[in-house]
């Protein structure tokens, strides 16, 4: 270290310092550093926290090895000098343009402090606040120095401020270029948006960074400083009937620890439906075991990473779409958030252009697809015939048969394709008014455009992937019938707002109004489909599904309306045993939209 640190000072010096200029994932960076430190912090009884606010764009171009040289530097002194308390690693944006952006970065700790005197001279070369501070604590004085010269010569500045006794804040300020092509993060199809999340952690630095990050994903929050009002405040929710979905424990706390409170929720029997993360500084052996038989649904280890806190909300909450036969055994972890993004489906990719393939089939290898590639419709339905793909991405313009007539002739019961419920995925460079609908016509169950996103790809094959939880639900419930299940909830839009305020002229307070009686309204309603269906009367089922269709039309609940209208077509047919399969589809878009509209409405 000392070594690498003189040929640093001296490049410095020389002016012959190099940076790289790549493309680069911010948040990896500070998180990768951070779970590294956190080790030494959990040896050392400290809480270790990153906080990443959400406005930091993450995809920029610079030296990211500069940057965690940087941030690994002041935060291991921070860890040297600190013996008690928490250290907290903090990037927020400063200034914000078009190509470029200044990011800031502070790591402060509750240590030892230094004197206001010495400040001044912590940042010259082989200097130490206090010299008698070399002998118990190590180190050559060089570190702070060389770090402010490279935020210097990255566009920033360096400074501190410090209190003996209360603790150091070192920051430091870097310009970046940002990325042309900007990715959105690969996050899970679950929603999450308006689920009840309550956290319970004595550390309010803890506290106010999940509030920050659950307040960004659009989740209703509280949060409880100790395991009595955790259980006060689940008490009081419960029975205002509004119980929270989700609790995020702290495993050290002082008086009932998290372990002790997951318990006491999962013997009371008004409280018990709440699933339970646990969040600990370390993980032990032994821990997923004892967790997963106190009834917690998951438990992640500090420092908290944004995207896995997401992935584990999404997972523990989506399991509700699981037959409980098919929810996995073990508890979920970090490790198995990680497999879980690795989607392991075999896809069936119909497109003709050469480059299109090898984009897409890049693109899906790296999601952990298996992938298999043809050139027109007609070799579609060949392999379809032959292979138990999971899902098709079809190119709507191909010679001999275009992905139109493929889907046509997949769907036809005479057609030996292996499934005719596979779920088809429109690939197509138009984005004009009507082409999604006459993909749905064609029994098409979505739609993308080209040039696909990664993001966008991955969101759309998990939301029809995950149809199959749907799927197994309702063949538990007696009915075979996977086609219907399949292009039910064909829209993705659970709740559209805009389109209702548009109607409304702006007024809220009046959208707010008719959403509160549209609920109980279609709350009726799906009762008196239930015993329509169980009568057998398909003209009085047909007349109740164009009702639905549009009530839900007029209030912005799409994939509502979706269900409704293909329960309306069903009905005109008199598939009256194929109505039992739609039921639980349209109660589950109610509860979707309930979900979504909480956001906005409140409760």
């Amino acid at each position: 270290t000392l070594i690498n640190d003189i040929l640093d000072f001296s490049k410095i010096e020389a002016g012959k310092i190099e940076f790289e200029n790549v493309e680069f994932n911010l948040r990896a960076v500070v998180e990768d550093i951070c779970d590294l430190l956190a080790m030494r912090a959990h040896e050392k009884g400290i809480d270790f926290i990153s906080e990443i606010e959400p406005s930091v764009p993450w995809r920029l171009i610079g030296d990211p090895g500069r940057v965690r040289q940087i941030i690994t530097n002041l935060a291991g002194n921070a860890l040297k000098f600190t013996s008690r308390g928490e250290i907290v690693v903090k990037t927020s944006l400063v200034k914000e343009g078009i190509d470029h952006c200044v990011l800031y970065f502070e790591v402060k700790d509750t240590g030892i402090g230094i004197n206001a005197d010495k400040i001044g001279g912590l940042f010259n070369a082989f200097t130490q606040a206090d010299a008698s501070t070399t002998r118990k604590y190590g180190g050559t004085g060089l570190g702070l120095s060389i770090s402010k010269k490279l935020a210097a010569l990255m566009g920033g500045h360096m400074g501190a401020e410090s209190e003996v006794g209360v603790g150091s804040t070192f920051w430091f300020t870097v310009s970046f270029e940002r990325a042309k092509s900007v990715e959105e993060p690969l996050w899970m199809a679950y929603h999450i948006k308006g689920i009840r999340v309550l956290t319970v952690d004595d550390n309010a630095t803890n506290r106010r960074l999940m509030s920050l990050l659950l307040d960004s994903w659009g989740i209703i929050h509280d949060e409880a400083a100790d395991g009595a009002s955790a259980l006060a405040m689940m008490r009081s929710a419960a029975g205002e009937q509004r119980p929270y979905d989700i609790s995020l424990l702290d495993m050290q706390m002082p008086g009932m620890d998290g372990e002790h409170l997951g318990r006491l929720i999962k013997d009371d029997a008004e409280l018990r439906g709440t699933r339970l993360i646990m969040m600990t500084s370390l993980g032990e052996r032994g821990d997923a075991g004892r967790l997963k038989k106190a009834g917690f649904a998951a438990y992640l280890t500090k420092p908290i990473r944004q995207s896995r806190l997401y992935d584990c909300l999404a997972l523990v909450h989506g399991m509700r779409l699981v037959p409980a036969h098919k929810r996995p055994e073990g508890i979920i972890t970090s490790h198995s958030i990680s497999e879980k993004k690795n989607l392991d489906l075999r896809i069936l990719l119909a497109e003709d252009n050469v480059t299109n393939q090898k984009v897409a089939m890049g693109i899906l290898g790296k999601m952990g697809c298996r992938i298999d590639a043809v050139a027109n419709g007609a070799e579609a339905i060949k392999a379809l015939e032959t292979v138990p793909y999971d899902l098709v991405l079809m190119d709507c313009q191909m010679p001999e048969m275009d992905g139109y007539e493929a889907t046509r002739r997949i769907r036809l019961a005479q057609t030996p394709v292996l499934s005719h419920s596979i779920p088809v995925i429109a690939m197509t460079a138009n984005a004009l008014t009507g082409d999604r609908e006459k993909c749905l016509e064609v029994g098409m169950n979505d739609y993308i455009s080209k040039p696909v996103s990664p993001g966008d790809l991955r969101n759309i094959i998990e939301k029809w992937s995950a149809k199959a939880a749907v799927k197994a639900e309702c063949v538990e419930k007696g009915t075979d019938s996977e086609d219907i299940v399949i292009k039910a909830a064909g829209s993705s839009l659970v709740f559209d707002r805009e389109g209702l305020l548009a109607r409304l002229m702006g007024d809220e307070e009046m959208a707010s109004e008719i959403v509160e009686g549209f609920i109980e309204d279609m709350a009726r309603e799906i009762e008196k489909v239930k015993k329509s269906t169980t009568e057998g009367d398909a003209a009085i089922l047909r007349r109740q599904a164009h009702t639905i269709k549009g009530a839900c039309g007029n209030v912005g609940a799409m994939a509502m309306r979706d269900t409704a209208m293909l329960m309306e077509e069903r009905a005109k047919a008199g598939a009256i045993k194929e109505m039992l399969a739609v039921t639980p589809l349209l109660e589950a878009g109610l509860s979707a939209f309930k979900d979504e509209v909480r956001s906005f409405y409140g409760s």
